[in-house]
C-alpha cells in the first residue's frame, strides 16, 4: 500500500490546475499533439453505468494533419504565443453510449482554438452561416475553489455540465500524473481522475439532466504516439482501478480497425513502463500493481473482450474480464516526406461491465456481490503517430 496522499495547500492544488491551461509550446516539436478530455459516468441503478459519455479537444502539429478524416488542418510549434494566450487549430469530437446503442461522433467539428492562460478558458468554436455555432469550450469554476465548466455543440448533441473535486488526495484533486522532458521530446499529464459532474444533456435520445462521476486528463505528447492500453473503472462506492500499458508490436503498423486472425498473434506485444492501481472508495488506501496483464479475446462478440489481471509482490491482486457492450474511435493522420507516407494512430475506446471479479486487496476479498458492478473505458490504441 502506498503512503497517503499528503496534505496540500490550495496554492499547490492551484499550480497544477494552472497548467491545464497551457501545452508547453516551448517544449513541442513535430510530432507534438495535445488533448483535452472528460470521461463522464452518470449515476445508473447498477452504479456509474452503462451510460459513458466522451468530449474532447484535439490538436496536433503539423501542415495537414487530420482527425477523424476531417479537412487538414495546420498547427506550427513556431508559433508565436502573445501575452499567454495560444491559438491554434483544433478538432471537438464526442461520443455517447450504453448497453443498447453507442452514438459515435455526436461532436465532429475543427475550429481555431484560443487558450488563454490569464483567464483559465479554452474555446475551439467555428461559427455557421445560419448564426449557429459547433465546437466547445472549458473554462474555471468561480464559484468553487477548483472545478471546470464545459459547453459542448455537435450536430447530434449539446452539453453544458459543471465538475469538481474534493481536494483530498490524488484522485480527487488535478494531479501531475506524468513529467517527461528530454531534449528527443517528452509528455505531460494532468489528471483529474475522480470529479463530480452535473449538467444539462441534449443527446440523441432526447434532452436530460445527468449527474454522476467524471475523468478528466489534459495531455501533451511531444513524442509519437504510440499503442497502448488503459483502462479506467469505477464501482457503486466510488471505488476506482486503472491500467495503463505502452507497449510495442505489429500493431504498430495497423491502420483503420481491425485484429490479427487469432488471439496469439493480437498479444505479440513488448509492454512498456506499465502501471495499475486500486484505490478505495469508501476507506482510506491506494494499492498499486508491478505484474499486469490486459489480453484481447477474440471472437467474444462484435467488439473483443479483454483479460485484465494485475498483482503485486505483497500478494494483491485483481482478476476479471472487461466484457465490452460498445466501442466508440478517434484517429489522427499525419502526412511525412512532402506526402510520400502517412502515419496513422487508432484510438479506440471500448465501454465495458466488469465478469469475474476475483481479487484480494489490502487483506480485504473481492468479488462482484461485495463491490457491486464495475463499469469502465477500456482504450486500445494502434498504429504510429509519427
Amino acid at each position: 500500500m502506498t503512503d497517503a496522499f499528503a496534505d496540500r495547500t490550495l496554492a499547490e492544488h492551484r499550480r497544477v490546475f494552472e497548467k491545464i491551461w497551457w501545452q508547453n509550446p516551448e517544449r513541442q516539436n513535430g510530432t507534438s499533439s495535445s488533448w483535452w478530455f472528460f470521461l463522464l459516468f452518470p449515476d445508473g441503478e447498477e452504479g456509474y453505468g452503462p451510460r459513458q459519455l466522451m468530449f474532447s479537444i484535439a490538436a496536433c502539429v503539423g501542415e495537414q494533419c487530420r482527425v477523424n478524416d476531417l479537412p487538414p488542418q495546420d498547427m506550427d510549434a513556431d508559433r508565436p504565443v502573445v501575452d499567454g494566450v495560444d491559438r491554434f487549430n483544433a478538432t471537438t469530437v464526442g461520443w455517447a453510449g450504453d448497453d443498447e446503442v453507442v452514438h459515435d461522433h455526436v461532436v465532429r467539428q475543427s475550429a481555431e482554438a484560443v487558450l488563454s492562460r490569464e483567464d483559465q478558458r479554452l474555446e475551439a468554436w467555428a461559427d455557421r452561416e445560419d448564426d449557429t455555432k459547433r465546437g466547445s469550450e472549458m473554462a474555471a469554476l468561480s464559484d468553487r475553489p477548483l472545478g471546470l465548466k464545459a459547453h459542448v455543440i455537435g450536430d447530434d448533441a449539446e452539453a453544458e455540465f459543471e465538475a469538481w473535486g474534493a481536494l483530498d488526495s490524488k484522485m480527487t484533486s488535478p494531479h501531475r500524473s506524468l513529467n517527461i522532458d528530454t531534449p528527443l521530446g517528452g509528455a505531460e499529464v494532468v489528471a483529474w481522475r475522480q470529479m463530480e459532474f452535473e449538467g444539462d444533456f441534449d443527446l440523441p435520445d432526447g434532452p436530460e439532466t445527468l449527474s454522476g462521476s467524471c475523468y478528466f486528463q489534459r495531455v501533451c505528447f511531444d513524442m509519437p504516439l504510440m499503442p497502448w492500453k488503459w483502462i479506467w473503472a469505477i464501482f457503486p462506492d466510488g471505488t476506482s482501478f486503472s491500467v495503463l500499458i505502452p507497449f510495442l508490436g505489429p500493431q504498430l503498423f495497423r491502420r483503420g480497425y481491425k485484429f490479427f486472425s487469432s488471439n496469439r498473434l493480437e498479444r505479440l506485444t513488448i509492454p512498456l513502463r506499465q502501471s495499475a492501481f486500486w484505490n478505495w472508495g469508501s476507506k482510506d488506501g491506494h494499492v498499486e500493481f508491478d505484474t499486469i496483464s490486459v489480453e484481447p479475446l477474440l471472437g467474444t462478440g462484435e467488439q473483443p473482450d479483454f483479460d485484465v489481471r494485475v498483482e503485486n509482490e505483497e500478494g494483491d491482486y485483481v482478476r476479471f474480464v472487461a466484457r465490452t457492450y460498445g466501442r466508440a474511435r478517434n484517429w489522427l493522420d499525419r502526412p511525412r516526406l512532402g506526402g510520400q507516407f502517412t502515419s496513422h494512430w487508432s484510438y479506440n475506446e471500448f465501454m465495458f461491465r466488469m465478469a469475474g471479479l476475483a481479487g484480494r486487496v489490502s487483506d480485504t476479498p473481492i468479488d462482484a456481490e461485495s463491490m457491486g458492478t464495475g463499469f469502465g473505458t477500456l482504450e486500445y490504441s494502434t498504429g504510429l503517430s509519427l
